[in-house]
């Protein structure tokens, strides 16, 4: 195992939490483009970035194209093979959203993730990825459930 390739995997794992902050759901959908998707252990996606996009549907962009979301990867464990052609890697996500003169950030969101990883053609992508709920906090101004008919 190099180095190298933990540092690749770290920075895929942050370039989620950057990509979603940042509004750009659809460089989301292009770095999980080959993964399965799981909600609490149960596949909901398979390699189906379109189909991601549909999760992505009720998050609010704000006017200037954000989330107004920071979404910050703790504490990620990465445990690459001795053939360094899969990987896994397991983290906290923290989710705080906050509005200057509106609310103060608060953490509206924490899970945990559970993820693995193949090299192909000497790049580190996303194979899996499960996302399991720890808590749920005032999503009101991050989630537009209406977009489903809800709330």
């Amino acid at each position: 195992m190099a180095i190298e390739d933990v540092f690749e995997i770290r920075n895929l794992l942050y370039s989620y939490c950057w990509l979603i902050d940042s509004g750009d759901f659809e460089g989301v959908c292009r770095l999980l483009k080959d993964a399965d998707i799981s909600y609490g252990g149960k596949l909901t996606y398979s390699r189906d970035p379109e189909g991601y996009m549909q999760t992505l549907k009720p998050i609010v962009r704000y006017k200037d194209g954000t989330t107004k979301t920071v979404h910050m990867c703790i504490d990620p464990i990465i445990e690459v093979a001795e053939d360094g052609l899969t990987a896994t890697a397991r983290s906290y996500t923290v989710v705080l959203q906050g509005i200057t003169k509106k609310f103060p950030p608060q953490i509206i969101w924490i899970d945990r993730k559970f993820d693995t990883f193949v090299k192909e053609e000497g790049k580190w992508k996303f194979r899996t990825r499960n996302f399991v709920t720890r808590a749920e906090g005032d999503t009101s101004h991050h989630l537009d459930l209406s977009v489903f008919g809800k709330r």
